[in-house]
């Protein structure tokens, strides 16, 4: 797993000074995940194996394995390779 400098992991979907029910909510980083400089990744989502969040992303949802997700919120952009490479063409299967 790679994390990048600035990345901010959130620990509560609704974070309130005052909540008697607050409980932390987990995230996972599966396997060979990388996270891009400056990205947020909120509470509860699971960020697949070998998986790239670009630089400053803002990642709200699950994240497929072998997906490239980018934006504010973060969008499935491009399918990789365990290198990070940019897959070309249709995928069957």
């Amino acid at each position: 797993v790679f994390i990048g400098p600035n990345v901010s992991f959130t620990n509560d979907r609704v974070p309130r000074a005052f909540n008697l029910s607050w409980k932390i909510t987990p995230t996972l980083v599966k396997r060979g995940s990388s996270i891009g400089a400056n990205a947020t990744i909120l509470c509860g989502v699971i960020l697949g194996e070998y998986c790239m969040v670009a630089a400053g992303s803002v990642v709200t949802k699950d994240v497929e394995a072998y997906s490239l997700v980018m934006g504010n919120p973060a969008k499935h952009y491009s399918y990789i390779d365990k290198m990070g490479n940019r897959l070309e063409g249709e995928l069957n299967g």
